[in-house]
């Protein structure tokens, strides 16, 4: 039972620290996953609901279906990287770790589908740098210009990922429930957001000089579609299980949340809502799964490390995340057999 124990504690003290060794197991697990694809290309679905400047990046890689791949995976491996510099950046943790890359590109190894480029990967990147930019209102009582920055983010990654704009309630709740003295920040969220569409607006009536193109374009990103995802067996039981998860340490979050600083709890309150805001896309269009997986595997990263860098219960700890490498290995088994 001790060596167990010491062995146990020895593999969460190896994820825990900021080992170089951790950060090559982390590609190595990451570029493993991808290989282990359906037909071997990586290209199990099509970029649903990519809006025109993915489409324009779609067409560019037609008769590169290799490069198609490698540059989906690199995208996701930089999204896991990213996210460490997020970690540094804003403290979510105690201390530097790559746990959060960790718990992310365990997350979407677990789920075959999305394992290619498709406009859910460009989104993720986009939103976690809109986050970082939101998180720096927190750091003085004085009126932030970040608003219209993230804004025109979230605008502009509306070109990529249909439902983008959808994140527009995370702003808008942060400067009601965390910033409500600050009337004007509503203002730069708004024009932020119009900017990129000024703009695109502008090229399709001036330089493309085709104006029937401006009536799709909005349509194309304001309108609802609802259809039922196409989603395996063992995707579901995935999905499920890295909830289930999540559900039972966020009661300890919650209350690690509220012995920490107003400006840390603020950063955890709006993961929270881009947590919620995720699940309310999938939920009105249920068709973004899988993709939309890239999207809330984001915040939940920072919820799994913040438990797996904080608990005191090393077992449970080690049972959380022993559990996390069996699930996508098993998985891995079963997409690898399937293509045989």
């Amino acid at each position: 039972m001790l060596v167990e124990s010491e062995n146990s504690e020895i593999m969460l003290r190896f994820f825990r620290s900021y080992n170089s060794l951790v950060i090559i197991t982390i590609l190595l697990v990451g570029i493993a996953s991808w290989l282990h694809v359906p037909g071997g290309s990586g290209i199990s679905l099509p970029g649903k609901y990519g809006t025109f400047m993915f489409r324009a990046l779609d067409g560019w890689f037609a008769d590169k279906q290799e490069l198609y791949f490698w540059f989906g995976l690199i995208l996701s491996l930089s999204t896991a990287l990213l996210m460490v510099f997020v970690n540094a950046r804003l403290q979510l943790i105690d201390k530097v770790s790559y746990l959060p890359a960790l718990c992310y590109v365990l997350f979407i190894s677990g789920v075959g589908e999305i394992h290619q480029f498709n406009p859910a990967v460009i989104a993720t990147i986009l939103l976690v740098t809109g986050f970082i930019l939101l998180s720096k209102s927190f750091e003085n009582e004085r009126l932030s210009y970040s608003f219209f920055t993230v804004s025109a983010l979230i605008s502009f990654a509306t070109f990529f990922y249909q439902y983008m704009y959808m994140y527009m309630l995370v702003v808008w709740l942060v400067i009601a429930l965390l910033r409500p003295g600050y009337w004007r920040e509503w203002i730069f969220s708004i024009l932020g957001f119009l900017l990129p569409l000024f703009f695109a607006f502008s090229w399709f009536f001036l330089v493309n000089d085709d104006y029937t193109r401006i009536g799709v374009f909005f349509d194309e990103i304001f309108t609802l579609q609802r259809m039922t995802p196409s989603l395996s067996t063992t995707t579901i039981i995935f999905f499920i299980s890295c909830i289930l998860l999540i559900i039972i340490i966020f009661g300890y979050m919650l209350r690690y949340i509220g012995s920490n600083k107003v400006i840390l709890r603020n950063r955890y309150y709006v993961l929270i809502l881009i947590t919620v805001v995720t699940a309310g896309m999938v939920f009105v269009v249920p068709d973004t799964l899988p993709h939309a997986w890239y999207l809330l595997a984001f915040p939940m990263s920072f919820f799994m490390s913040n438990y797996l860098a904080t608990t005191k219960s090393i077992r449970f700890g080690t049972i959380v995340l022993l559990l996390l490498f069996v699930g996508v290995t098993v998985v891995q088994a079963i997409l690898f057999l399937s293509t045989e």
